[in-house]
C-alpha cells in the first residue's frame, strides 16, 4: 500500500526536467524508486500535464520535503511492526501487550497515510491547476 501512495511522486515523470552530464539532453525524473524518462519516452499523457517552470520547482521541493519526512516514518513503521512481531512471538506477553503494539502500528501507518494525503494535496490541490489535475492523475495511471 506504502508503494502505491509513494508512486504519486512518479508525477515528477512529468516535472522535473534535468541535464545529462553526458549530452545536456533533457531528461525527466521520476524521483519514485529513482527512474529516469527520456523526456520523449514519456506516456503522451505525462506531457500534456504542461507544467511551468514555476510549478516544476515547486512539485520538486514538495516532493523532497516529502520524501526527508517519509524516511523516519518508514522506519517508526518498520520499527512499530518488528515490536508488535517480538510482542506476539514472546511466551511471557499479555495480551494488554499486543493490544498497545497494535496501538502503536495503527499510529504510526496512520501518520504515514497522513504524510502521503497531505502531498497528494498539495501537489494535486496547491501545485497543479485545475486543467492540469485529470492529465496528470491520467500519467501516473499509465506509469503503472
Amino acid at each position: 500500500m506504502m508503494k502505491r501512495f509513494t508512486q504519486l511522486a512518479v508525477i515528477a515523470a512529468f516535472v522535473t526536467p534535468v541535464i545529462a552530464q553526458a549530452d545536456q539532453a533533457e531528461l525527466t525524473v521520476a524521483m519514485a524508486d529513482s527512474i529516469v524518462y527520456a523526456k520523449a519516452d514519456a506516456p503522451d499523457s505525462c506531457k500534456q500535464v504542461d507544467l511551468t517552470a514555476e510549478q516544476q520547482t515547486a512539485l520538486k521541493n514538495a516532493f523532497l520535503d516529502f520524501t526527508a519526512a517519509k524516511r523516519p516514518l518508514r522506519r517508526d513503521v518498520k520499527m512499530a511492526y518488528r515490536d508488535m512481531k517480538r510482542v506476539f512471538s514472546s511466551s511471557t506477553s499479555t495480551r494488554e501487550d499486543a493490544i498497545a503494539s497494535q496501538a502503536n502500528v495503527g499510529a504510526k501507518v496512520t501518520a504515514m497515510g497522513k504524510l502521503m494525503g497531505d502531498f497528494h494535496l498539495k501537489v494535486f490541490f496547491d501545485i497543479l491547476t485545475p486543467e492540469q489535475r485529470d492529465p496528470a492523475m491520467r500519467c501516473l495511471e499509465d506509469l503503472k
